[in-house]
C-alpha cells in the first residue's frame, strides 16, 4: 500500500494530501491499473468510481464502495475545528462588529457547535446555544453557554450573529421576524441548510453560506487532515 493515484486534483486540498503522502515515502502514479489505492476528494461524486471497480478506494462522504475517511471521528472533531474557525473568519468579513461582548446563537449542539462555542467563549462572546435535547443543553451550559429550545426561537432576542449548524429549515418567517434586522446569520449547514433564505432576503437579514469551509480558508490543514486519516487507516486494516 504505496503507491496511490490521485485522478481528481482540482481540489487545493488534494495537492496538500498529496504532497504529504509523498513526503511520507508514498508514491504516486498516474496510471490507476498501477496504484495500490484511489485517492478521491470530500465530497467525493459518483462520477469519480467509474473504471475503479475492484480497486481500493480511499473518498470522504457519501454511500460508494470504498473507504470513507469522512466517517473516522478524528476526521470529524479535527474538521469541525477547521470549520468553526472558516466560520469565524466569516462573521469578521461580513460585520463590523467584534466578537467580544457579542450576542452570538449557536443552533444545533453537534462536533461544529461545540468547535465553535468553545472559541467564542474565549474570545468574550456571550454565547447562546440551541438544543433539541436537554443533555445537549446540559453540556452547552456546563461549558459556559446560556441555552434555550428550539420553541424559544420564535421570542424576540437581540442577537448579534447566529451560526446555525441544523441541516433543515428551523428559521422561518416565524423566528426571523424575531430577529434584528442587522442581525447576521452564517449557516454552516449542508443543503439545503436551516434558513428560509427568500424570507432573510425579504426581512434584510444578511445570510452568509458557510458551506466547505475548510476547503475555502485552511486547505492546507485540511489537506494534510485527509492525508495523515488515509495513513492511519491503512496502518490499522491493511499492515
Amino acid at each position: 500500500m504505496k503507491t496511490f493515484s490521485l485522478p481528481y486534483d482540482n481540489d487545493e486540498r488534494m495537492i496538500y494530501a498529496k504532497n504529504y503522502l509523498l513526503s511520507h515515502g508514498f508514491e504516486i502514479t498516474d496510471d490507476n491499473d498501477k496504484a495500490d489505492f484511489i485517492l478521491l476528494p470530500v465530497p467525493a461524486k459518483k462520477y469519480m468510481f467509474d473504471h475503479l471497480d475492484g480497486k481500493i478506494v480511499f473518498y470522504g462522504a457519501g454511500d460508494y464502495d470504498g473507504i470513507d475517511y469522512n466517517t473516522r471521528e478524528e476526521f470529524l472533531i479535527y474538521n469541525a475545528y477547521l470549520t468553526a474557525e472558516g466560520g469565524i473568519a466569516l462573521l469578521k468579513e461580513n460585520s463590523k462588529k467584534s466578537i467580544l461582548f457579542s450576542n452570538i446563537l449557536i443552533t444545533g449542539y453537534g462536533r461544529i457547535a461545540k468547535a465553535l462555542s468553545r472559541y467564542l467563549i474565549s474570545m468574550g462572546a456571550n454565547v447562546c446555544v440551541c438544543a433539541r435535547s436537554e443533555s445537549a443543553r446540559l453540556q452547552a451550559a456546563a461549558s459556559g453557554a446560556s441555552t434555550i429550545t428550539f420553541e424559544e426561537l420564535k421570542k424576540p432576542h437581540g442577537y448579534d450573529f447566529i451560526f446555525n449548524t441544523v441541516p433543515h429549515t428551523i428559521f422561518t418567517k416565524t423566528e426571523l421576524d424575531a430577529l434584528e434586522s442587522d442581525t447576521v446569520i452564517i449557516d454552516l449547514a449542508s443543503f439545503p441548510g436551516g434558513v428560509d433564505t427568500l424570507c432573510a432576503k425579504s426581512r434584510g437579514i444578511k445570510l452568509v453560506d458557510g458551506r466547505a469551509l475548510p476547503s475555502r480558508y485552511s486547505p492546507e490543514s485540511a489537506g494534510i487532515l485527509i492525508a495523515k486519516t488515509v495513513i492511519k487507516i491503512i496502518e490499522e486494516e491493511f499492515n
